[in-house]
């Protein structure tokens, strides 16, 4: 399935024979001192939720804009369960804390991006 929207991603996290987890990353774009056409960005904020407790772009950016944080991009990936069950805290924390690393040292590609708009971005 191509995922184009938010809510094409949540269809296909549903879709998927195990339960799933989306762990997304609220970040700030921040120019880059050595390359100014540039930007780097950086998690400000970052959750983790069952695919059932996601409707719309929407109403995760509003609950998201209700944290009072600042941010522009939203990164996100899935975090697959085993055995019909989700990942237990202790997984779901040690994805998040890689993703975050990820994220820090720009790599990117294994993440879906969207801008406030809630648009798929695309890396160039």
């Amino acid at each position: 399935m191509n995922i184009a929207t938010f809510e094409e991603l949540l269809i296909a996290a549903a879709l998927q024979p195990q339960p799933q987890r989306l762990l997304l990353a609220f970040a700030v774009a921040e120019a880059d001192p050595d390359a100014p056409a540039r930007s780097t960005l950086v998690p400000v904020m970052c959750v983790d939720k069952q695919v059932g407790e996601l409707d719309t772009f929407k109403n995760l950016a509003e609950e998201a804009q209700g944290m009072g944080q600042a941010w522009d991009v939203l990164l996100v990936t899935t975090l697959s369960g085993s055995e019909g069950r989700l990942p237990d805290p202790q997984q779901t924390d040690a994805a998040l804390n890689k993703m975050l690393g990820a994220i820090q040292q720009g790599q990117m590609e294994r993440f879906l991006a969207f801008d406030r708009q809630g648009e798929l971005m695309s890396y160039a």
